[in-house]
C-alpha cells in the first residue's frame, strides 16, 4: 500500500511513524525520477534533499512555521508532501506547477526564488516580520554549498547572527547539486563534514556513547546536538549536514530542528 498517495498535505505525514519514512522515501525518489525522466528537471539536487524535506515537514508545524528554499529548485519532495501530487507530472510544463518555490501555487511555498543566495536574507525578513508582529512561529531557511560563495548569503549570516533573533539556516551539505560540487568552499565542506573518516568517527563515537549503562542514550542526544555556530542564546543557528542530519532528526536523535513548543 502506498503511504504517499495517503499524503495531502504535513497533517498526514505527522500520521506515520518514524519507522515507516524509509519507505516513504524511496516512494518519493521513485515518483521524482519516474517524472523528470520523461519530462526533465533538477534530479540529483531533489534526490538528495528527500530525507531533510520529511523531516522538516514532520517536526515543524507548517505552514504557520515557514521553510525558506534557496534557490529552490529543490523543492520536488516539498511539492509531493504539499497537496501536488497529483498534479506533478505537470511540473515545468505549460499550465502545469512550477519547477521552484511559487507563492501564489501554494501557501507552503513562502518565497519566489530561482537563484541561490536570496534564501537566507529573505528568511531574516521573515524573522523581522514575526518580531514586530509580536508572533512566536520557527523561521528556517534550507541552503546549498553554493549558496555559501554568494555575497548576499553571507550578508545575511551577518544580520542573522547579530540580531539574536530565533532563525534556524541548515547548510544542506550532501554532495548532490545541479552538476558535480566544484570549488574550494564545497572541497572543504567535503572534507571536514562529510568525508568517510569523519562519518566513520562519528558512527565509532555513537556506537560508543550507546555502551554507556543508563546514561548513554542521553549523553548520545547531546552530543548529536553539538555546537552550532552563530547560536547565542535565541538567536541564529547554523546547522550543517545531509541526509544523515535528516534522518537523526526524525528518530529523534541529535534533532537540529524541533517541534514548536
Amino acid at each position: 500500500m502506498s503511504l504517499l498517495k495517503g499524503i495531502e498535505g504535513p497533517s498526514d505525514l505527522k500520521k506515520l511513524s518514524p519507522e515507516q519514512f524509509p519507505d516513504l522515501c524511496q516512494e518519493i525518489r521513485d515518483q521524482i525520477i519516474a517524472v523528470i525522466s520523461n519530462v526533465g528537471g533538477h534530479l540529483a539536487s531533489n534526490l538528495g534533499v528527500v530525507e531533510l524535506t520529511v523531516a522538516l515537514h514532520y517536526l515543524l508545524n507548517t505552514p504557520d512555521d515557514l521553510i525558506v528554499w534557496d534557490t529552490s529548485n529543490q523543492t520536488y519532495a516539498h511539492k509531493l508532501l504539499t497537496g501536488r501530487r497529483e498534479q506533478f507530472h505537470t511540473i515545468r510544463q505549460y499550465g502545469g506547477i512550477s519547477g521552484f518555490c511559487k507563492r501564489e501555487e501554494s501557501v507552503y511555498d513562502t518565497f519566489n526564488a530561482g537563484h541561490a543566495g536570496t534564501g537566507v536574507s529573505a528568511a531574516v525578513g521573515f524573522v523581522e516580520a514575526r518580531e514586530q508582529q509580536k508572533r512566536s512561529h520557527k523561521v528556517v531557511c534550507v541552503v546549498g554549498d553554493g549558496a555559501l560563495t554568494s555575497g548576499l548569503t553571507l550578508e545575511g549570516l551577518q544580520q542573522a547572527g547579530d540580531s539574536q533573533k530565533d532563525l534556524l539556516v541548515i547548510l544542506n551539505d550532501n554532495q548532490m547539486s545541479i552538476s558535480k560540487n566544484v570549488g574550494a568552499i564545497s572541497a572543504y565542506l567535503n572534507r571536514t563534514i562529510t568525508g568517510e573518516l569523519g562519518v566513520r568517527l562519528q558512527e565509532k563515537a555513537n556506537r560508543l556513547l550507546e555502551t554507556i549503562p543508563r546514561i548513554g542514550g542521553s549523553v548520545k542526544k547531546v552530543a548529536g546536538r553539538g555546537p552550532t555556530p552563530g547560536h547565542g542564546g535565541g538567536g541564529a543557528r547554523v546547522v550543517v549536514g545531509g541526509v544523515g542530519v535528516a534522518r537523526d532528526a526524525v528518530r529523534g536523535i541529535g534533532v537540529p530542528v524541533r517541534r514548536a513548543p
